[in-house]
């Protein structure tokens, strides 16, 4: 790029810093979510910090999520904001929280992160925990309750699971006592390490209408800013009947695309996706163009492949048939089949794998 030549902007990426992570979550997308990933972490400080530096070099760039596995089990994260804060980048964080005390929620206060969200699964320790692992639903909230005075914006989130979905009501009352206003209604995808979860917590599509009619007043009458942030098909849910919520869509080939960047400098379609764009393996190699990269037809074209089942739908060209990256984990093609969320309820095969009639 030549001195002064205007960036391509893009809209985020989210930088998995760390394989990582403290918990051991039924719903994880990681890939790499194993004992040999506690064991050995891919990334190092070092690494990650030339990525990143690269990645502002060659971009505008709206903003950073930082993520993992855990981010606060990370070595790299604090240097890594103070990087971040050197071009004035917003950044948000997607912590679980628990490993938050008073010397961490200190430390990162001075940065003004956007926000940190991080996840209740349910209203008590016995649920969330049947999600989480044993010993964390304590340490959530208070890692929350850290965040909160020393003045860090702490954003929900609620990952909706055939085991939690009739208590999402409930769920968002204890967010609301906790003095938190805004939350993500993230809807379970059976990718990464999830994938093995599938037929314990994949919601069937009543489970999902049974949440979202739970969470509605407290969208209309409450005063709390829902996020439908997982793709919903819409000839599976009627988000019209939800208004009050807001509903996401596959954003990849869009200007609203996050691109994920994994602890091994692997560039992916988004933190769910497997495979990385191009093949490429990392992108601190000088062989690399990084605009080349994100500009590329299997980024800007991938929604012009839908799958067989939706070509006629009204909503193909925005659907796509759901989430690609749950389809690629569980059917082994992103654009082939529609999302799991959906092919549970058409398909006998897919319903038989997950124990589940029709």
């Amino acid at each position: 790029m030549s001195a002064g030549a205007p960036r391509l902007k893009i809209n985020g990426f989210s930088i998995e810093l760390t394989s990582r992570c403290n918990q051991q979550c039924r719903y994880c997308y990681n890939a790499w979510r194993d004992a040999s990933a506690q064991e050995h972490d891919r990334a190092d400080a070092a690494a990650i910090l030339a990525r990143v530096r690269r990645l502002m070099d060659a971009f505008e760039i709206g903003h950073f999520t930082l993520t993992g596995g855990e981010p606060f089990a990370s070595p790299a994260v604090f240097e890594l904001l103070e990087l971040i804060r050197t071009r004035s980048i917003d950044v948000h964080i997607i912590s679980n929280g628990a490993l938050i005390d008073d010397r961490i929620a200190a430390r990162l206060a001075p940065f003004r992160p956007r926000y940190v969200q991080c996840t209740l699964n349910g209203p008590d320790a016995a649920l969330h925990e049947a999600h989480t692992g044993p010993g964390q639903f304590e340490r959530v909230l208070a890692g929350i309750r850290a965040l909160q005075s020393c003045g860090v914006r702490v954003g929900g989130c609620i990952v909706i699971t055939r085991r939690n979905a009739a208590r999402v009501g409930e769920t968002l009352a204890l967010w609301q006592s906790l003095g938190i206003r805004q939350v993500a209604l993230s809807r379970f995808s059976p990718a990464g390490y999830a994938s093995r979860f599938a037929s314990e917590l994949l919601p069937a599509v009543q489970d999902v209408h049974v949440a979202l009619e739970q969470a509605l007043p407290f969208a209309t009458e409450r005063g709390m800013s829902l996020h439908s942030t997982m793709p919903l098909p819409p000839c599976a849910v009627e988000t019209e009947r939800f208004k009050g919520i807001k509903f996401g869509s596959c954003a990849i080939g869009s200007p609203m695309q996050e691109f994920a960047l994994g602890p091994g400098g692997e560039l992916r379609h988004c933190t769910l996706h497997r495979n990385p764009i191009g093949g490429v393996g990392d992108i601190q190699s000088d062989e690399v163009n990084l605009e080349a990269l994100v500009t590329s037809e299997p980024v800007l074209r991938y929604k012009d492949s839908v799958p067989e089942f939706c070509q006629e739908c009204a909503h193909a060209r925005s659907c796509a048939g759901g989430c690609g990256a749950a389809s690629e984990w569980a059917f082994d093609d992103a654009r082939r089949t529609p999302d799991p969320f959906l092919w549970q309820h058409m398909d006998d095969g897919y319903a038989a794998r997950l124990g589940r009639g029709h």
